[in-house]
């Protein structure tokens, strides 16, 4: 996991969270998703996030279920490499006609 999404996480943990949800996004992007009911805990964290470095941080907001959804989004670098390592090997790897 990278460094990014460890104190994030670590950090949310300070605050009234709901659940905080780590996955891989389908293009291989490394996602936190950290629900919480608080309006404060939004901004700090949000700010730490911009701190950290973290670029993509989204905020969206369910007012049925008064909830806050943060989503710190970073690249997972292994990945990346591999998507261009296949895309290198496929344009240079093109059949003739």
């Amino acid at each position: 996991m990278q460094a990014e999404r460890v104190k994030i996480i670590r950090y949310a943990l300070d605050f009234y969270i709901e659940n905080i949800h780590t996955y891989s996004g389908y293009k291989g992007d490394l996602i936190v998703k950290i629900t919480t009911k608080d309006k404060d805990a939004v901004v700090a964290i949000r700010k730490y996030a911009l701190y950290l470095g973290i670029k993509d941080i989204t905020v969206k907001h369910n007012p049925d279920h008064l909830l806050y959804e943060i989503y710190c989004v970073t690249a997972d670098e292994d990945v990346y490499h591999i998507k261009i390592a296949d895309l290198t090997n496929e344009i240079n790897h093109e059949p003739s006609h």
